[in-house]
């Protein structure tokens, strides 16, 4: 099971830290876009892993639903906060019949690939407990885990430059098999944003896991003199 975690991209709601150089709108239209490529993953990944889309907030089920319905398994976040609405999703994933393996992602790193997240399910059922996806800002863009541990949110402090590393000695500490996965970025700010356009113009178009929509509209956001 995989699980990408979203908020219904509204504008001041969404992407705030990329205003600017981005406009509202525009950082609402750019998570929108990152959205769908996130979702055209799960998509093509359907043979190796299913994938659920994990909405916030909880009344913008009928946006989500009206856009994504027919390509994903929608279920709304549960809990106050980031931590324990990731505790919730393990504890309820894991629990399923069938599900050995549980991954969550952001919908905000279009460059992940579904070859990642593959792996990340792979460790996991070569006994490693926790993988994580290390961010290069010192958060994490992916979590998976083989058994519910809260603890590895709600004990850390979430969206903070510490925060993986922070997660790793915790569980360490806890006795669990820790892996890591290649370093990598999501788009937090205007430095993710430039960073981005250089890798996506680098990339293949044609590769499976090439991110068409965020690419297709990136050049029509502002950038910087």
């Amino acid at each position: 099971m995989t699980a990408i975690f979203a908020k219904r991209p509204e504008p001041g709601r969404v992407k705030t830290r990329l205003v600017p150089p981005l406009s509202p709108a525009g950082a609402a239209d750019l998570a929108e876009a990152m959205l769908a490529d996130a979702l055209a993953r799960g998509e093509a990944a359907r043979g190796s892993f299913r994938t659920r889309l994990c909405y916030a907030p909880a009344e913008a089920e009928a946006w989500f639903r009206e856009r994504f319905a027919e390509a994903v398994e929608l279920v709304p976040q549960r809990g106050p906060g980031l931590a324990e609405r990731l505790a919730a999703f393990f504890d309820e994933a894991l629990a399923e019949e069938g599900v050995d393996t549980a991954v969550a992602v952001g919908s905000d790193a279009p460059r992940l690939s579904t070859a990642r997240i593959e792996e990340a399910h792979r460790r996991l059922e070569n006994g490693a407990d926790l993988v994580l996806g290390p961010d290069l800002g010192g958060g994490y863009y992916l979590v998976g885990l083989r058994r519910p541990r809260a603890e590895l949110f709600t004990a850390i402090e979430m969206s903070s430059e510490g925060m993986c590393a922070a997660t790793v000695a915790l569980a360490r500490r806890e006795g669990l098999a820790v892996e890591l996965l290649e370093p990598d970025y999501d788009v937090d700010v205007e430095a993710d944003l430039v960073r981005l356009r250089a890798d996506l113009a680098r990339d293949d178009p044609a590769a499976p896991d090439f991110p068409r929509h965020t690419a297709a509209l990136l050049p029509t956001l502002p950038t910087r003199p």
